[in-house]
Protein backbone atom coordinates (compact mmCIF):
# COMPACT_ATOMS: atom_id res chain seq x y z
CA UNK A 1 0.00 0.00 0.00
CA UNK A 2 0.90 3.23 -0.64
CA UNK A 3 0.23 6.73 0.79
CA UNK A 4 0.76 9.96 -0.75
CA UNK A 5 0.36 12.78 1.73
CA UNK A 6 -0.28 16.13 -0.01
CA UNK A 7 1.84 18.96 1.37
CA UNK A 8 0.83 22.41 3.54
CA UNK A 9 2.20 25.76 2.17
CA UNK A 10 5.97 24.94 1.91
CA UNK A 11 6.15 21.69 3.02
CA UNK A 12 6.79 18.46 0.76
CA UNK A 13 5.21 15.92 -0.48
CA UNK A 14 5.25 12.59 2.10
CA UNK A 15 5.10 9.40 0.31
CA UNK A 16 4.95 6.42 2.52
CA UNK A 17 4.76 2.51 1.48
CA UNK A 18 3.24 -0.20 4.01
CA UNK A 19 4.04 -4.04 2.82
CA UNK A 20 2.77 -5.85 5.80
CA UNK A 21 4.13 -8.70 4.66
CA UNK A 22 6.92 -10.53 5.44
CA UNK A 23 9.47 -9.50 5.62
CA UNK A 24 8.29 -5.85 6.33
CA UNK A 25 8.38 -3.14 4.41
CA UNK A 26 7.82 0.46 6.10
CA UNK A 27 9.55 2.93 4.01
CA UNK A 28 8.96 6.72 3.39
CA UNK A 29 10.33 9.91 1.16
CA UNK A 30 9.79 13.77 1.27
CA UNK A 31 9.62 14.85 -1.87
CA UNK A 32 10.16 18.57 -3.11
CA UNK A 33 6.87 19.79 -4.38
CA UNK A 34 8.50 22.76 -6.76
CA UNK A 35 11.49 20.25 -8.52
CA UNK A 36 9.66 16.85 -7.52
CA UNK A 37 12.88 15.45 -6.35
CA UNK A 38 13.26 13.26 -3.03
CA UNK A 39 15.20 15.51 -0.32
CA UNK A 40 14.50 12.90 2.73
CA UNK A 41 14.22 9.07 2.65
CA UNK A 42 13.89 6.67 5.60
CA UNK A 43 14.02 2.84 4.47
CA UNK A 44 12.50 0.26 6.98
CA UNK A 45 15.89 -1.53 6.68
CA UNK A 46 18.04 1.64 8.78
CA UNK A 47 15.42 1.12 11.58
CA UNK A 48 17.15 -0.04 15.06
CA UNK A 49 16.04 -3.14 16.10
CA UNK A 50 13.67 -1.96 18.47
CA UNK A 51 11.34 0.09 16.42
CA UNK A 52 10.81 -2.81 14.27
CA UNK A 53 9.73 -5.26 17.11
CA UNK A 54 7.42 -3.00 17.69
CA UNK A 55 6.32 -2.68 13.77
CA UNK A 56 6.20 -6.31 13.51
CA UNK A 57 4.24 -7.02 17.00
CA UNK A 58 1.74 -4.58 15.57
CA UNK A 59 1.32 -5.89 12.27
CA UNK A 60 1.28 -9.20 14.06
CA UNK A 61 -1.81 -8.43 16.60
CA UNK A 62 -3.66 -7.11 13.48
CA UNK A 63 -3.22 -10.23 11.70
CA UNK A 64 -1.89 -8.50 8.61
CA UNK A 65 2.10 -9.85 9.11
CA UNK A 66 1.51 -13.82 7.99
CA UNK A 67 -1.69 -13.11 6.06
CA UNK A 68 -4.67 -15.71 6.91
CA UNK A 69 -2.32 -18.19 9.29
CA UNK A 70 -1.52 -15.00 11.30
CA UNK A 71 -5.01 -14.11 10.89
CA UNK A 72 -5.88 -17.70 12.08
CA UNK A 73 -3.90 -17.89 14.91
CA UNK A 74 -5.79 -14.13 16.35
CA UNK A 75 -9.13 -15.53 15.69
CA UNK A 76 -7.87 -18.75 17.94
CA UNK A 77 -6.18 -16.85 20.53
CA UNK A 78 -9.15 -14.39 21.15
CA UNK A 79 -11.20 -17.47 21.12
CA UNK A 80 -8.74 -19.00 23.77
CA UNK A 81 -9.59 -16.05 25.58
CA UNK A 82 -13.33 -15.93 25.52
CA UNK A 83 -13.43 -19.64 26.76
CA UNK A 84 -10.71 -18.97 29.84
CA UNK A 85 -12.90 -16.01 30.87
CA UNK A 86 -16.31 -18.08 30.78
CA UNK A 87 -14.27 -21.00 32.52
CA UNK A 88 -13.44 -18.75 35.19
CA UNK A 89 -16.82 -17.24 35.89
CA UNK A 90 -18.01 -20.71 36.02
CA UNK A 91 -15.44 -21.96 38.35
CA UNK A 92 -16.15 -18.91 40.77
CA UNK A 93 -20.24 -19.79 40.74
CA UNK A 94 -19.34 -23.00 41.64
CA UNK A 95 -16.78 -22.07 44.84
CA UNK A 96 -18.78 -18.98 45.49
CA UNK A 97 -19.12 -18.10 49.36
CA UNK A 98 -22.32 -18.65 50.81
CA UNK A 99 -24.28 -15.94 52.27
CA UNK A 100 -23.27 -14.11 54.38
CA UNK A 101 -19.99 -15.92 54.58
CA UNK A 102 -16.47 -14.26 54.25
CA UNK A 103 -15.19 -13.43 51.33
CA UNK A 104 -12.40 -15.97 49.66
CA UNK A 105 -10.03 -13.64 48.00
CA UNK A 106 -6.51 -13.68 46.73
CA UNK A 107 -5.20 -13.01 50.27
CA UNK A 108 -6.78 -16.58 50.97
CA UNK A 109 -5.74 -18.39 48.35
CA UNK A 110 -2.08 -17.26 48.53
CA UNK A 111 -1.61 -18.05 52.09
CA UNK A 112 -2.30 -21.71 50.91
CA UNK A 113 0.19 -21.51 48.38
CA UNK A 114 3.83 -23.42 48.89
CA UNK A 115 7.23 -20.95 48.91
CA UNK A 116 8.08 -21.94 45.55
CA UNK A 117 5.03 -21.05 43.90
CA UNK A 118 4.46 -18.11 45.70
CA UNK A 119 7.90 -17.10 44.80
CA UNK A 120 7.63 -18.09 40.95
CA UNK A 121 4.14 -15.80 40.71
CA UNK A 122 5.98 -12.92 42.69
CA UNK A 123 8.66 -12.84 39.83
CA UNK A 124 6.50 -13.24 36.93
CA UNK A 125 4.29 -10.35 38.43
CA UNK A 126 7.33 -8.04 38.79
CA UNK A 127 8.44 -8.59 35.22
CA UNK A 128 5.21 -8.61 33.48
CA UNK A 129 4.80 -5.16 35.44
CA UNK A 130 8.54 -4.14 34.26
CA UNK A 131 7.79 -5.05 30.54
CA UNK A 132 3.88 -3.82 30.41
CA UNK A 133 3.80 -0.72 32.74
CA UNK A 134 0.01 -0.36 32.34
CA UNK A 135 -0.82 -4.32 33.79
CA UNK A 136 1.67 -3.62 36.19
CA UNK A 137 -0.03 -0.92 37.41
CA UNK A 138 -3.55 -2.58 36.91
CA UNK A 139 -2.85 -5.53 38.54
CA UNK A 140 -1.61 -3.41 41.90
CA UNK A 141 -4.62 -1.74 41.65
CA UNK A 142 -6.71 -5.24 41.49
CA UNK A 143 -4.46 -6.49 44.99
CA UNK A 144 -5.11 -3.16 46.85
CA UNK A 145 -8.76 -3.41 46.37
CA UNK A 146 -8.54 -6.97 47.45
CA UNK A 147 -6.56 -6.28 50.41
CA UNK A 148 -8.46 -3.71 51.47
CA UNK A 149 -11.58 -5.93 50.46
CA UNK A 150 -10.80 -8.61 52.88
CA UNK A 151 -9.63 -6.56 55.66
CA UNK A 152 -13.20 -4.66 56.24
CA UNK A 153 -14.66 -8.04 55.59
CA UNK A 154 -12.69 -9.93 58.99
CA UNK A 155 -12.91 -6.30 60.32
CA UNK A 156 -16.23 -6.65 60.06
CA UNK A 157 -17.19 -9.98 61.50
Amino acid sequence: MTEIRPPKAGKAWLVTEYDRRWPSQVDAAAVDPAMFTVIARTDFDSFGLVAKLVRWGIDAHMGVLFGLANQIVVAQAGLGLVAVIAYGYRIWWLRRPAAGALPQGLIAGWSRTGATARIATLIAALAFGWALPALGASLALFLAVDLLRSRLAYAAS
